[in-house]
C-alpha cells in the first residue's frame, strides 16, 4: 500500500471530522479537508517520505486549519504565523486533543466513565466544555498549578486506559439475583428501599467478602463512575455497605452463598425429619391447654390452633441456643433502629419448603405474633395498608385487643376507627357476624403465653429437642463459618440464628405426613 493509498484510507475519515469539529458547519468542514487532502497528496506526489506519517499528517492538517482560520478572519494567509494559534491548536505531544477516530473516541468515552471524579470533572471542563485553565481553576477554586497537574496526571492515565483492553465483568452482562431477610425495627433508615433493583444487589453481591473501590465495581458491572458513585453513596447511608481500607467498600452483612445454602439445607432436613412428630405432640399440646384455661375466641379451627403452637414451640426451641436479643435488638442503627439484614444468593438447589416466619410488633404493650405459613390471602393488602409489615399496624392492634376484650362490640369506635376496621374486615384479620359484631379473626392469646407454654416447658420431649438443637447450631456455625467473612464476626452468632429455617422444614413434614390437615395460611395470634 502506498503512502497516497493509506491516507485515502486511514485519514479521510479522521481529517474530516477534525474539520468538522474546527469549523462547526458542513460546508467549512468539506472546503478545508479537500485543502488538507489536496496538500497531503501533492507533497507525496513531489516525494515527501514522513519518517512519522501519522505526525506528519497532523502537522498539515493543523498548518492548513491556521491558514483556513487566518482567511476567514480577514487575514493575509500567506503571512500567517501558525504559532499565533497555539491555543487553539493541539500541541504534538497532546495526542488525546486530536483523538477523532471513532474508535479512539469510544475509548476515551470509557475512559472518563471510569476514571476518579476529580479528574474526570477537569477533563471533561476542559476537553468537552473547552474551557480553559485558567476558567476552570475559577470555577472548582483550585490553584492554576494543580489543575496543570491534575490535567497532566489524567492525560497520562487516560492514555493508559485507551491502551488497555479492559473487561466488563460478567455481572454487566449476567446479573446474579439475591433474597433477603431482615429482623428488629426499622426507624428512618429502610434497608428495603435500597435493595429494590439488580444494580444494588449485584454491588452487594459483588461486594460481600470482596472488598471493591467504586472503580472496580463500575468494570464489574459496566456502569459508569459516576453512577456507580451515587449507588454506593445510597448502599453506604443505608448501612449496607461500609468503607475499609481507605477507598474501599465491602457489604456489611452475611450474603449466603448457594453451596452454604444447600450444605445447612441438608442439616436442616435430618433434624426436621426425627422432630417433627415430637414437635406436633408438643404444639397439640400447648393448643389443648389454651383451650382448657379460655383463651382462645373460636373464630380460628382447631387445626390452626395447633398449627400456630408448632411456630410458637418450634421458635422457642430454635432460638435456645442464642441469648435472647439475638435476632430483635442485637443491631444499633444510626437513626435508633435495631434491624439485622441477611442476603441469600438465589439459585441454590434446596429441598421444597413452606416457609414460616414469625413477627411481634408491640404498641401500648399489645403484641400480634405471627407464625404462617406461605402465601395467605391477604398478604399482598396488608402490604399496601400497615406500614410495609405483613400485620396490622398500631392502630390496628389496638383495635384488635379492643374487639377480643368486648366481645366483638364496635359501639365506642370512631369513624376513623371504622375505615381501619373495613380494611381488616377485606385483609382478613377481623369477621362481621349477623348480629353487627366484629370479632378478631386471630388466635386470642390475652396475658396467658406463659401459662399455656407451662407443660410443654416441663416435658421432656421439649428438653431433648432444645439439645439436638443446640448441637445443630454447632454445626451449624462451623458450616456458616466457612463462608462468612471475618470482618462480620461480632454478628456471626446473628446470622447463624437466621441461617437454618427449621421450621419451615418443621411445618412442611407436617403438613406432607397428614399430621395437619387444615387449609389455612393465618395462624397469626394476638397477646396483650
Amino acid at each position: 500500500m502506498t503512502s497516497a493509498e493509506k491516507f485515502a484510507k486511514e485519514y479521510l475519515g479522521k481529517v474530516f471530522y477534525f474539520c468538522l469539529k474546527k469549523t462547526g458547519n458542513d460546508d467549512d468542514a468539506e472546503e478545508l479537508s479537500s485543502d488538507i487532502a489536496f496538500e497531503v497528496i501533492s507533497s507525496l506526489s513531489r516525494g515527501a517520505s514522513p519518517e512519522n506519517f501519522d505526525a506528519w499528517v497532523w502537522t498539515v492538517a493543523r498548518r492548513r486549519w491556521a491558514k483556513f482560520a487566518a482567511k476567514k478572519y480577514y487575514k493575509n494567509p500567506e503571512q500567517v504565523d501558525i504559532r499565533d494559534y497555539d491555543d487553539i491548536l493541539a500541541a504534538d505531544d497532546d495526542v488525546e486533543r486530536d483523538v477523532i477516530l471513532s474508535d479512539d473516541i469510544a475509548s476515551l468515552r470509557r475512559e472518563l466513565a471510569f476514571i476518579r471524579s476529580d479528574y474526570r470533572k477537569i477533563l471533561v471542563s476542559h476537553y468537552v466544555d473547552e474551557m480553559s485553565v485558567s476558567e476552570i481553576s475559577k470555577k472548582y477554586d483550585i490553584p492554576v498549578g494543580t489543575v496543570k497537574t491534575r490535567l497532566q496526571n489524567s492525560r497520562k492515565i487516560l492514555k493508559e486506559g485507551m491502551n488497555m483492553a479492559r473487561t466488563f465483568g460478567v455481572r454487566s452482562y449476567n446479573p446474579e439475583d439475591v433474597a433477603f431477610s431482615q429482623s428488629g425495627s426499622i426507624k428512618k433508615i429502610n434497608p428495603w428501599v435500597a435493595v429494590l433493583r439488580k444494580i444494588p444487589k449485584n454491588i452487594l453481591l459483588e461486594a460481600s467478602n470482596n472488598p471493591s473501590t467504586v472503580e472496580e465495581l463500575a468494570m464489574e458491572l459496566g456502569i459508569a463512575v459516576p453512577y456507580m458513585e451515587e449507588e454506593v453513596d445510597i448502599l453506604e447511608k443505608s448501612e449496607l455497605l461500609k468503607k475499609i481500607d481507605g477507598d474501599k467498600y465491602i457489604t456489611s452483612f452475611f450474603i449466603m452463598p448457594r453451596e452454604c445454602q444447600e450444605e445447612l439445607d441438608r442439616l436442616c432436613w435430618q433434624y426436621a425429619e426425627r422432630n417433627y412428630e415430637a414437635l406436633w405432640k408438643l404444639a397439640c399440646k400447648a393448643a389443648e391447654h389454651a383451650k382448657e384455661i379460655g383463651t382462645l375466641n373460636g373464630t380460628i379451627s382447631d387445626e390452626d390452633v395447633k398449627m400456630y403452637f408448632v411456630g410458637n414451640v418450634g421458635f422457642r426451641v430454635y432460638l435456645s441456643p442464642f441469648t435472647n436479643h439475638i435476632l430483635v435488638d442485637h443491631f444499633h442503627r444510626k437513626d435508633g433502629g435495631t434491624w439485622g439484614f441477611m442476603g441469600y444468593e438465589k439459585g441454590a438447589k434446596l429441598r421444597p419448603r413452606t416457609p414460616f416466619d414469625n413477627s411481634f410488633h408491640s404498641a401500648d404493650g399489645i403484641y400480634l405474633g405471627g407464625y404462617f405459613a406461605n402465601g395467605f390471602g391477604f398478604e399482598e393488602k396488608i402490604y399496601k395498608i400497615y406500614n410495609n409489615y405483613s400485620m396490622p399496624g398500631e392502630q390496628g392492634r389496638r383495635m384488635l385487643k379492643q374487639l377480643a376484650v368486648s366481645g366483638g362490640d364496635v359501639s365506642g369506635f370512631s369513624e376513623n376507627d371504622t375505615f381501619i376496621l373495613n380494611e381488616m374486615i377485606n385483609c382478613g384479620f377481623a369477621v362481621k357476624t349477623d348480629d353487627g359484631k366484629v370479632l378478631p379473626r386471630v388466635i386470642t392469646i390475652g396475658d396467658k403465653i406463659s401459662e399455656i407454654m407451662q407443660p410443654v416447658w416441663a416435658d421432656s420431649e421439649n428438653t431433648r429437642l432444645k439439645e439436638e438443637m443446640k448441637a445443630l447450631v454447632e454445626t451449624a456455625k462451623e458450616i456458616v463459618a466457612r463462608y462468612c467473612s471475618d470482618s462480620l464476626k461480632d454478628d456471626f452468632e446473628y446470622y447463624v440464628a437466621k441461617s437454618s429455617f427449621i421450621l419451615s422444614r418443621m411445618a412442611t413434614l407436617i403438613k406432607e405426613r397428614g399430621l395437619y390437615t387444615g387449609n389455612s395460611r393465618e395462624f397469626v395470634a394476638l397477646m396483650y
